[in-house]
């Protein structure tokens, strides 16, 4: 078998690729380049191509390249591995080196190609892997003695490399550009590279140094322009942790690494990636993190409401042959069984399994918060249009009158609408009829025997704020509230300007009663609570219509339609007004 149109193939895998990953292919290559070498112990640096720098001149532009003093490849070796695109000199496995990564990640950033210095044994050797402009075909360019290798003389070798190891040349796309900037979104673009590392690796092997250059744009020899050691994210972690443990996620098959970072570690160098944030380990590598906004969105869901900007989890799935863990083809993505990581099932086991350091922790921070319950005031309210939730929760009885699904707790319908319906299926289209596939007819309703019980269930609510420290900065920023479906938890952004300016406007109308801001805020709090509250309750009541599945349904209580759903102010503004007229008086006219 052969490939036709390789270059529109190496083209659409890269497509795939995260903007960086080339940095992680050639990075694992080196490492398992020096873990060949015996006793396996050796440098890799991520640096300039300082011998190309000096023969161009201080005009030409910075090559990016890296160096390990691993065990090296001669020119047959290099042709063999590097011009076919499944090949590897390193073992191949669907848990190891695929032998594409390199390839495929870093040669369509670099179409003017990549120069391959190697030495084994004290022999060089060169090839030159590029994109042909006219075929648009990636290979390697023939040398003037007919081969696609050459050897290359010793006074081009750079340090650290003595008799063997390998360095890799990014030319990018032209031999003007200055590879050594960082590409466009980088995080941290003056560390670009040592960030990537950190965040990517957990550890590196014992025996392996890995470095990276920082102010290359310097003078050679000061101070600002040295090697910096990547440690990966584990050493850090270990290193800045009040706290930290293991839990065991039996149901799962997984272990869940947690830490607690001290709060005056100093997260602004850039160096690593800061608390608050979630993660999947395997083989001492970091996939899918999400941190900032989306990491605090996660660790909610792992049941860390507060103080999630100090607390970091891992996920580490057990790898065996019942549960194979991958990676995709682009390194992106862990897939167990070929299927993705189930994040709703490891938050829910661990929110049962957490330990009481975390549960200590959070009370600590949530003891601070200004919280008064509106839960009665808000119930009894609710009570008066009851009906128009038609929202219950069941209780599972033999001889009951509703059938169930498992896990469903909220919802339902009276006695005659659903016997209404029953005998309406065959020409409403609620099991499909003339409307749905023939196969529908035959569909049979399956589900636990169970009472509804008329009693509201509202969610249980939250204000988070930064004055307290209950919300994280950039957490929620401008959005007004975030609902956790799975915890029935509802946390509002008390700093949301919606909140925040009707507090402002009825505090400058009293602004003749001392002290009257906290029962202002407190009156406030307590009908936007009610608003959002109502929002969530009453999406998950149509769920009862049937039109609604619960894929769309979270559309309904989103942070956008949460927000949206507290801009109208008008009748809020009224009840506001009433309330505070009975408990601070009538504003002065």
């Amino acid at each position: 078998m052969t490939v036709a149109k390789m270059g529109f193939l190496v083209d659409r895998l890269n497509r795939d690729c995260s903007p960086l990953q080339f940095v992680r292919e050639l990075t694992k290559n080196a490492v398992e380049a020096v873990e060949r070498c015996d006793p396996p112990i050796g440098e890799i640096r991520w640096d300039v191509d300082w011998n190309r720098f000096d023969l161009l001149g201080p005009d030409s532009a910075q090559k990016l390249c890296i160096i390990d003093t691993g065990l090296g490849m001669s020119g047959d070796e290099m042709v063999e591995f590097i011009n076919k695109l499944s090949s590897s000199i390193h073992e191949q496995s669907a848990t190891g080196n695929f032998g594409v990564g390199a390839k495929i990640s870093a040669a369509p950033l670099n179409p003017e190609g990549l120069v391959y210095l190697s030495w084994k044994d004290g022999l060089g050797s060169m090839i030159h892997l590029h994109k042909d402009p006219n075929t648009g075909d990636y290979g390697l360019l023939r040398f003037g003695n007919g081969e696609f290798w050459q050897h290359i003389q010793n006074d081009v070798k750079p340090e650290p490399i003595d008799t063997h190891g390998t360095m890799v040349v990014l030319l990018g796309s032209s031999l003007n550009e200055n590879t050594v900037l960082a590409p466009p979104g980088a995080k941290m673009p003056r560390k670009w590279i040592l960030r990537y590392l950190n965040s990517r690796f957990f550890t590196f092997p014992e025996g392996v140094t890995v470095s990276v250059r920082e102010g290359w744009d310097l003078p050679r020899g000061t101070r600002h322009n040295f090697l910096r050691k990547a440690t990966g994210q584990g050493p850090w972690l270990a290193e800045n942790a009040a706290d930290q443990g293991q839990v065991r996620l039996p149901s799962n098959k997984a272990n869940l690494h947690w830490w607690i970072i001290k709060p005056d570690v100093d997260t602004n160098s850039g160096h690593y990636v800061p608390g608050g944030h979630v993660g999947a380990l395997f083989q001492n590598e970091l996939y899918e993190i999400a941190s900032s906004s989306a990491g605090y969105a996660r660790l909610q869901a792992f049941g860390i409401v507060f103080g999630g900007d100090r607390v970091v989890l891992y996920i580490e799935p057990d790898n065996d042959p019942l549960s194979m863990v991958t990676a995709n083809t682009a390194r992106t993505q862990l897939l167990i069984g070929s299927e993705p990581l189930d994040w709703s099932s490891y938050a829910a086991e661990f929110r049962e399994l957490m330990p009481e350091r975390l549960r200590e922790y959070q009370d600590e921070i949530g003891s601070g918060s200004k919280q008064t319950d509106h839960r009665k005031a808000i119930r009894e309210r609710l009570r008066t249009v009851r009906e128009l939730f038609r929202f219950g929760r069941y209780r599972p009885r033999p001889g009951g009158q509703y059938n169930v699904t498992p896990g469903e707790n909220t919802g339902g319908e009276s006695e005659n609408d659903d016997k209404k319906k029953r005998e309406n299926s065959s020409i409403s289209g609620s099991r499909g009829g003339a409307r749905g596939d023939i196969y529908a007819l035959f569909a049979e309703e399956v589900g636990t025997p169970a009472d509804l019980i008329n009693l509201p269930t509202e969610p249980q609510a939250r204000w988070i704020s930064l004055e307290d420290k209950t919300r994280n900065a950039g957490d929620l920023e401008d959005r007004a509230a975030r609902y956790l479906p799975e915890q029935n938890l509802l946390l509002i952004n008390g700093d949301f300007r919606a909140f925040t300016d009707m507090v402002d406007r009825w505090a400058e109308r009293y602004a003749n009663i001392p002290g009257c801001r906290s029962t202002i805020q407190d009156v406030t709090r307590e009908w936007f609570e009610q608003q959002l509250i109502e929002t969530v309750m009453s999406a998950l009541a149509l769920k009862q219509g049937g039109k609604w599945s619960m894929q769309e349904l979270p559309e309904l209580w989103s942070e956008t339609a949460l927000t949206a759903s507290v801009l109208p102010r008008y009748h809020i503004d009224m009840s506001i007004k009433r309330i505070l007229g009975q408990r601070l008086g009538r504003v002065a006219a």
